[in-house]
């Protein structure tokens, strides 16, 4: 109940801006963009760590809501608001409510809300909604938060710098209990078929989210490297980590390796390790097939192992998702 109250809240405020920003003799509507999803699996065994149960349910569904307004000046006000419905819609929780004023060619972006993290693959690469995802379950302990981020580009150098709360609670609480900051920051180069990045995070983290692994209050630092090269018909993604959790020396890597074949069939996997005082190995292999009216058939074996512990998970996946201009 109390993440509906938040829900509710951050509706109202987005509205209002809304109307304050359309009502302004400067600024013009632009578009208003709907989209959503459904994603609905089934995996032989519960994961030692990531998203997802044994057995079949739908596993997530969102909307979400994204509407501009340009000015005169060629600054644009980019409003959105997303709602996912998880465990077979029992759960309702807010994902990403933000506000983003995005400046003129070459200027820099203000964002204000909350967001995803601009660290490391997290800041262009979303995997909620795939088998194979990154490692922030057992590397951060968060993915979204609340706070201020600064963003822009010089040239092909991108920037991001968000200082947010370090919240991630299961009941959709954004309230910052100890009143710690975490603080992000990432430099990237982007080039013609490759992007590059290097990002830093430190702060304390609050997570007492079953999705991620290591929960409660810690002390997190991140040196990470991230790239994306482009090597037609393969896509890698690499990231490698580097940091302390509580004055403990933790690191990481991971490789997520997708083969095209054609327009509907790709080839996906994933190989990554962790540690810190567990040690953690994830290698998995799988497929997509893309059908008609934009569903996705996914397939993936994946092999888990955490210190002696080994899971063989086989997950089975149908994915649906729509955009609309409105």
């Amino acid at each position: 109940m109390r993440s509906h109250f938040v829900i509710f809240e951050y509706i109202i405020a987005r509205l209002m801006l809304i109307s304050l920003l359309a009502t302004s003799p400067q600024a013009l509507a632009d578009v208003t963009q709907l989209s959503g999803g459904m994603d609905a699996r089934s995996l032989s065994q519960s994961p030692l760590w990531g998203a997802g149960e044994e057995g079949t349910n739908l596993h997530g569904s969102f909307l979400n809501i994204r509407h501009v307004i340009s000015d005169d000046k060629g600054d644009r006000y980019v409003l959105v608001a997303q709602l996912d419905a998880n465990d077979n819609l029992s759960e309702l929780e807010p994902y990403q409510f933000y506000i983003q004023r995005k400046g003129s060619l070459g200027g820099t972006n203000l964002q204000f809300g909350r967001y995803i993290l601009p660290f490391g693959l997290l800041a262009y690469l979303d995997t909620e909604r795939q088998l194979l995802q990154t490692n922030e379950s057992i590397a951060l302990g968060i993915k979204l938060d609340t706070g201020i981020q600064l963003s822009g580009f010089i040239n092909d150098l991108n920037y991001a710098f968000s200082i947010s709360q370090g919240v991630n609670k299961s009941d959709g609480s954004a309230k910052d209990m100890d009143n710690n900051k975490l603080l992000v920051a990432r430099i990237g180069l982007q080039q013609e078929e490759s992007r590059w990045g290097l990002s830093y995070l430190n702060g304390r983290i609050d997570t007492d989210n079953d999705e991620f692994y290591q929960q409660g209050n810690i002390d997190r630092q991140r040196l990470t490297m991230d790239a994306e090269i482009d090597l037609l018909p393969w896509m890698l993604r690499l990231q490698l980590d580097s940091g302390k959790d509580d004055k403990q020396s933790v690191s990481g890597a991971l490789i997520l390796a997708d083969y095209d074949f054609n327009a509907h069939w790709a080839l996906n996997s994933k190989a990554s390790v962790w540690n810190d005082t567990d040690k953690f190995t994830e290698y998995a292999i799988g497929f997509s097939y893309r059908l008609p009216k934009d569903f996705v058939l996914r397939a993936s074996q994946s092999w888990q192992k955490l210190n002696n512990v080994n899971e063989q998970i086989l997950s089975i996946q149908l994915y649906w998702d729509f955009s609309y201009a409105l």
